[in-house]
């Protein structure tokens, strides 16, 4: 396996591993729209597989490798050319770990520090709500963002297979209840809080006590929540820049690409033809986000192949899936080689730019289908 295919399917697995602990996370926060002890029952059964030795390996080497293998993807981009769901989704990934951080240094890091330390859902409800509720809204800016970016890579991946007729329609509303069943959730359980700190002298003794050793460890705690946030903003600076210097290292390397219609766009060696595309504004479908898993960014190539990068496995595979006849390409997939160039490189948008996913589960459904929106718009 090509290691780009290795990367990209570690990459899935360790976000699966995630959005399921999220998802259980969630599912038990919202049971706070019956009570608080209603979450700290179901919490002791739903995170018990996570607390075990080997949950607790899986769960942060998940996390840590999706991490760096998402860093990894801005670093050996050769375009910032992608979709709006894909910008959405990078940032809002980049964003993730420092939205996170206050709730991992607690939750997580501040066991190793006291090993008397539980963290049960009434005194973390008290510290969101009463003593630190700066923290409430970070909290619930968290729960938005990595439940979204989930979302779209879970969607960009089943939306492309044969059972999404059967399951999207119960998917996707899934997807928008969760979240806000887990919201609505957190906001009662903070007000039936708020409630017994006021009228509960034993119940606001024991979160007083139990508050009491996050507060001296208060500083200890910001050092290493500092540390470990300019760890990841030196890693994310650190991609950016290799990103910067691949970028301007090939800026003066012009490549032509001459497309159906009498279009021609402009690219520079290593960028593929559907970045060529994005970046001249030339409608191209490209259901995967350029992924090569979906077929419809496909083109009939004339001329030089040798002017392009030779098809990989993983092309291969989804040209014999859409079954592609001899001189056709991914468009995703092929990459400008550059060198010297008597004429521009020819290409051939085979499916329309309004082509959507069920083009990529059904390519002969597509077939002769028109192709009005290949042209740019006046």
């Amino acid at each position: 396996m090509p290691l780009s295919s290795l990367l990209r399917s570690l990459r899935l697995m360790t976000g699966l591993v995630l959005l399921v602990f999220v998802a259980m996370h969630l599912a038990n926060l919202a049971l706070g729209l019956r009570s608080i002890e209603a979450m700290e029952e179901t919490r002791r059964i739903m995170m018990a597989p996570w607390r075990s030795l080997a949950g607790t390996v899986v769960l942060a080497s998940s996390s840590v490798l999706h991490g760096a293998l998402g860093l990894y993807a801005i670093a050996s981009r050769r375009s910032l050319a992608m979709s709006r769901t894909d910008w959405v989704q990078m940032l809002l990934g980049l964003v993730t770990t420092p939205l996170l951080l206050n709730h991992i240094v607690l939750v997580e890091i501040f066991k190793l520090l006291d090993a008397q330390f539980t963290p049960y859902y009434g005194l973390l409800l008290c510290i969101f709500w009463k003593f630190v509720p700066a923290n409430a809204l970070l909290q619930v800016l968290a729960i938005v963002c990595v439940w979204v970016h989930a979302s779209i890579g879970l969607y960009s991946w089943l939306v492309l297979k044969p059972i999404w007729r059967r399951i999207g329609p119960l998917l996707v509303p899934l997807l928008f209840a969760v979240p806000i069943l887990a919201l609505l959730g957190f906001v009662q359980g903070g007000k039936e809080a708020m409630s017994r700190l006021e009228q509960d002298a034993v119940w606001q003794a024991q979160i007083t006590a139990n508050f009491a050793p996050i507060m001296e460890a208060k500083q200890q705690m910001e050092t290493i929540r500092d540390e470990i946030f300019l760890v990841y903003l030196a890693l994310a600076v650190i991609a950016l820049a290799i990103f910067l210097y691949r970028a301007l290292r090939i800026r003066s390397q012009q490549v032509a690409v001459a497309y159906d219609g009498g279009l021609i766009g402009q690219g520079r060696r290593g960028l593929s033809i559907l970045e060529v595309s994005r970046l001249n504004n030339i409608p191209h479908a490209h259901v995967c986000s350029g992924r090569g898993r979906c077929g419809t960014c496909v083109i009939q190539v004339s001329g030089d192949e040798a002017a392009l990068t030779p098809i990989g496995e993983e092309e291969r595979h989804t040209l014999r899936r859409i079954h592609a006849s001899e001189g056709q390409r991914l468009a995703c997939q092929a990459r400008l080689r550059g060198g010297p160039q008597a004429i521009p490189l020819a290409v051939v948008r085979l499916m329309p730019a309004y082509a959507d996913a069920s083009a990529s589960r059904h390519p002969e459904e597509w077939a002769n289908a028109p192709a009005v929106s290949l042209q740019v718009s006046p």
